[in-house]
């Protein structure tokens, strides 16, 4: 391997932690890296808006995970597939491809519980009468639960059932670039004509509208152009829309005019449905007592429960052995069961402890005042929110009313400042156990 696909190796794992999921399949994992260029490393991306994105978006991420990764500084060149000697412009083709459908997701492979019996019922509901049940469909729920794989399985079996109509999955996020993108090359048009004349339209993590004002304007239009024209609407969310902060009146008005439907943390027969599907798609067997070990001290959401079964196989690679003990289990999960939080921990209840902590009035490390008595402690608590909730950067940046990149900071000069400064340490272990207690 030569060195600049060591380094992208090394970046896309720093990314695929600092960015949501979605975000990293639909921007980062797509990036070819081509050539170290003296300063530059030059990455190539399919289109124009993909390079806008990671110019505008990405860049200062990207250029400190390179660091990171070689050691050094280098300077960031993107450019695109079809201005690469030996290549050609040839657009895209393919329905599943413009869809951003993921066939591996369906309703045959989500396990359905009573956490979330709700979200699959309705969900597979709108496949069956789409645009007239339930619409909008807009599912809501914590991280890690299943909305985009419930998302994914009502456009793939959508497409199953109508394989001439038009469906398309996006995110906010990428529905936001592709508005700036339309209106800087002047394609407002043609951006229209994409979403609006879909039969199904399904975008993920509409919670990254807020703050947006000109995006929420577009696609308020184009949710009433697809509602008035009988098509279906699915959305996801992590939290409701009269919960999300700076979303405009309309657009919270328009999101709950359909359904409303909650995906919770699953309980724990769900959790042992979960294990058990998980375990045989890797051709593997555990013992029922290894899944009810896991199934007791793993209960925050699917995602974890994945990352748990992928851990206990890789210590049976590192040891060499066909035979998953519960030994091995419990030795694989050992580090992450003890830091697990005895409370449901997110970035507000940090923000609230450090405030307690520092005898400041609620709401003070979100304001923009810079003074050094507010300015640390909030120092302090985006620290935290990356260390204990291993939160990615935009994430907490969002709850801090801050740019990543001031998160990106701030954690580091903390991590600076902890070497050697016994004290510092100190204060922070008492804020992680004020953090993590009942």
């Amino acid at each position: 391997m030569n060195e600049i696909n060591e380094i992208w190796d090394s970046v896309l794992a720093q990314m695929a932690e600092e960015i949501s999921a979605v975000s990293f399949e639909t921007w980062i994992k797509t990036v070819e890296p081509v050539e170290i260029k003296g300063n530059e490393i030059v990455l190539s991306v399919k289109n124009s808006l993909n390079k806008n994105m990671l110019v505008t978006k990405f860049r200062s991420m990207l250029e400190s995970c390179i660091e990171m990764a070689a050691g050094r500084t280098y300077e960031l060149n993107v450019t695109v597939e079809a201005e690469l000697p030996g290549t050609s412009a040839a657009a895209d083709s393919g329905e599943e491809f413009a869809s951003g459908l993921n066939e591996r997701y369906s309703f045959d492979n989500f396990v359905v519980g009573g956490n979330n019996d709700l979200a699959y019922s309705t969900a597979l509901a709108v496949t069956e009468t789409p645009g007239r049940k339930y619409n909008p469909l807009f599912l809501y729920g914590g991280s890690g639960l299943g909305k985009t794989h419930l998302l994914q399985a009502i456009g793939n079996k959508f497409h199953e059932l109508y394989p001439n109509k038009k469906v398309l999955y996006t995110t906010s996020e990428k529905f936001t670039y592709e508005l700036v993108n339309a209106i800087r090359e002047k394609s407002n048009r043609e951006f229209r004509n994409k979403y609006r004349t879909v039969d199904l339209l399904l975008v993920d993590d509409v919670q990254f509208l807020a703050n947006k004002e000109v995006t929420q304007e577009e696609f308020f239009h184009t949710f009433n152009a697809i509602y008035d024209a009988g098509n279906q609407i699915v959305l996801t969310s992590d939290r409701l829309p009269s919960e999300t902060p700076h979303l405009t009146d309309r657009i919270k008005g328009r999101f709950s005019m359909g359904l409303l439907a909650d995906v919770q943390p699953p309980d724990y027969e769900t959790r042992i449905a979960i294990l058990k599907s998980k375990i045989e798609n890797e051709y593997f067997t555990f013992d029922e007592e290894i899944i009810e070990y896991v199934a007791n001290n793993i209960r925050s959401n699917v995602r974890d429960l994945e990352g748990a079964v992928k851990r206990i196989l890789a210590y049976a690679g590192i040891e060499r052995t066909n035979t998953i003990s519960i030994e091995l289990a419990q030795k694989a999960l050992k580090e992450i069961i003890s830091t697990l939080p005895k409370r449901n921990i997110t970035i507000s209840v940090i923000i609230d402890e450090v405030e307690k902590y520092y005898h400041l009035p609620s709401g003070s490390l979100v304001t923009k005042k810079r003074s050094n008595d507010i300015a640390y402690p909030r120092h302090i608590a985006m620290y935290l929110a990356r260390e204990v909730l291993d939160e990615s950067y935009p994430r907490i940046g969002e709850e801090f009313n801050r740019d990543h990149s001031t998160v990106m900071s701030a954690v580091k000069k903390v991590r600076k400042s902890l070497q050697g400064d016994k004290e510092l340490a100190e204060k922070l272990e008492d804020l992680v156990n004020n953090i993590r207690k009942n």
